[in-house]
């Protein structure tokens, strides 16, 4: 297998690189959706993906390191649309999510509803693994049974009807107004990468979807994201006030009762551990 160094050599890996739409209509909702990073759900391939639409369609051709040619690159529909662009989604769910999100993904392309995918594998089951290749039923390695691969013809891999309609098959609810989210908040990067993206935008994200999400069931959870998101707009007035000039100083208000439990509090600590103020030394 060649090493990064070797393939970063090639131009034509240089000019590999994600379409805008495939990142916000699909992989940055996923990505919320499951609370998952950049290493569970994406586009390109590691190093062990040396063909097919992990890459562009270019490199499939032209690199001397792919080892298949003709997988992805030869249907007129890979010949349409942006010839570097990666073309494929991997998402990194297992068991019974992998297995629900496959049956959805299998009847939405045997609909005929999505003619922009091409391929796609993953289980039914954990123990087969099952898809769709250029036309008709197909199979795949058994990686496929720890995640779900789904793959674009070269000019539907920025459409957003196909993107939606994949993204609403694979995660089993209508995501319309899922997919401006971005990335989880809890990535250790979010809040660099996405300041503008606030827990209120979450919340009114939630309250679109909130009969299919869980409803009475998930009152609990429910109630706590309205909390967060009421105390995330009082942060976002202070913010907003700090950003304008407004200086905030430091005041501490004590009443005579409040003087009077921290002096017994510190009488009480002091006689239980007399060395605290230097007696019995």
């Amino acid at each position: 297998m060649p090493s990064y160094l070797q393939l970063a050599q090639e131009q034509v890996w240089q000019d590999q690189y994600v379409p805008d739409n495939l990142t916000t209509l699909l992989i940055d909702p996923l990505r919320a959706f499951y609370s998952m990073g950049a290493a569970s759900i994406g586009a390109p391939g590691d190093n062990n993906h040396l063909y097919g639409r992990h890459r562009s369609a270019d490199w499939d051709r032209s690199s001397a390191f792919c080892t298949n040619r003709s997988y992805g690159t030869t249907d007129a529909r890979d010949h349409g649309g942006d010839q570097n662009i990666y073309r494929a989604v991997d998402v990194g769910i297992q068991g019974e999510v992998l297995y629900a999100a496959s049956h959805r993904v299998d009847e939405l392309v045997r609909s005929g509803a999505a003619p922009g995918v091409a391929e796609w594998f993953g289980t039914f089951d954990g123990v087969n693994v099952v898809g769709w290749y250029e036309g008709g039923p197909s199979s795949s390695d058994d990686s496929h049974l720890w995640h779900l691969h789904v793959g674009f013809w070269n000019s539907s891999a920025e459409d957003p009807a196909t993107l939606q309609a994949v993204l609403a098959a694979i995660t089993g609810e209508d995501m319309a107004d899922y997919g401006s989210l971005g990335p989880p908040p809890n990535e250790p990067e979010y809040a660099y990468a996405h300041p503008d993206v606030m827990l209120a935008d979450l919340h009114a994200a939630l309250v679109s979807r909130k009969t299919g999400w869980g409803g009475a069931d998930s009152a609990g959870t429910w109630a706590l994201f309205t909390d967060l998101a009421a105390l995330n707009a009082k942060l976002d007035q202070v913010l907003a006030a700090l950003a304008g000039g407004v200086e905030v100083s430091a005041k501490v208000g004590l009443t005579d009762e409040a003087i009077a439990a921290v002096a017994d509090a510190t009488a009480d600590e002091l006689a239980a551990d007399p060395e605290r103020d230097g007696a019995g030394t």
